[in-house]
């Protein structure tokens, strides 16, 4: 390789490691917001739970939402990116949902896509997937994007079209540690004889506080798991652009002395040459 060569792909290296630093960089200063968030929205789901168990100690009645029945058909809400470059972040997600769902039957389940990654996923696996668009999973998540979409699951879910409905995602332990994670969305498993430490009191039936409030438990637990799952992609991604700059700093230093060594062999044979050609 020649000290032009050397010098040309020095200069590219140096680039692509100017980006992976940048990409780190704002990987790092969303971490923290994105952790508020997972807070506030694990908080409120508390206090929804709540509620909702409250209202199901003052039913007579067993209610599809909140017992346990039969499972014919899985509905499967896989949370993913938008976006690569986050290390083993989809991999390891693609992977387990793979191994979960070997020996089941295609008839058996159905999957619901959010995010980019996912969408293409279950095309290129051919899986049994309901959304027909991709529906993005961008970094300024709101209630009120899924609000309509936790409608539909929930009158799937009261109709018998589906009979259990389970988040699949990344979930945040630590800034290196990310862990696939499956909760049971519906129907809601409340503890029989949970105590209070407040008394709620309702104006109207506990049946139509358990049916307006599995409205928000359900927009609300999606975006709990989007949280989470944001959470976990940023905390990948930086790590991911961490080594990837590390790796590219790296290999400079490496072109450099071999730039240096060339550099130092090319001096010494114009020397040779010069001292050569007075000698004739």
């Amino acid at each position: 390789m020649g000290l032009k060569d050397i010098k040309i792909r020095m200069q590219a290296i140096n680039k692509t490691a100017s980006i992976t630093q940048a990409m780190h960089n704002i990987a790092l200063s969303k971490i923290r917001k994105s952790t508020e968030l997972r807070t506030q929205s694990q908080a409120f789901i508390t206090k929804i739970t709540d509620i909702l168990a409250y209202a199901s100690q003052r039913m007579e009645d067993e209610h599809r939402l909140i017992s346990e029945h039969e499972v014919e058909k899985k509905l499967y809400i896989l949370l993913t990116s938008d976006r690569g470059l986050a290390g083993s972040y989809h991999n390891q997600l693609f992977k387990a949902f793979l191994e979960e769902i070997k020996d089941v039957d295609k008839h058996e389940y159905m999957i619901f896509a959010i995010g980019k990654k996912a969408y293409y996923f279950a095309l290129k696996h051919q899986l049994p997937l309901i959304n027909q668009e991709i529906i993005y999973n961008r970094d300024d998540i709101t209630t009120m994007y899924f609000r309509h979409y936790a409608k539909l699951i929930k009158d799937s879910f009261m109709s018998k079209d589906i009979d259990e409905v389970i988040l699949y995602y990344n979930h945040y332990v630590n800034t290196a540690t990310q862990v696939v994670k499956k909760d049971k969305l519906l129907p809601v498993i409340l503890p029989k004889e949970k105590p209070f430490k407040e008394t709620f009191i309702y104006d109207t039936d506990p049946l139509v506080i358990l049916d307006q409030t599995t409205d928000i438990y359900i927009e609300s637990s999606i975006f709990s798991a989007l949280a989470d799952a944001k959470l976990s992609e940023h905390a990948a991604r930086m790590i991911a652009m961490k080594n990837a700059t590390d790796n590219a700093n790296e290999i400079v230093e490496k072109l450099n002395m071999l730039y240096h060594r060339a550099r130092q062999q090319e001096i010494t044979s114009e020397l040779i040459d010069v001292v050569n050609g007075s000698n004739v």
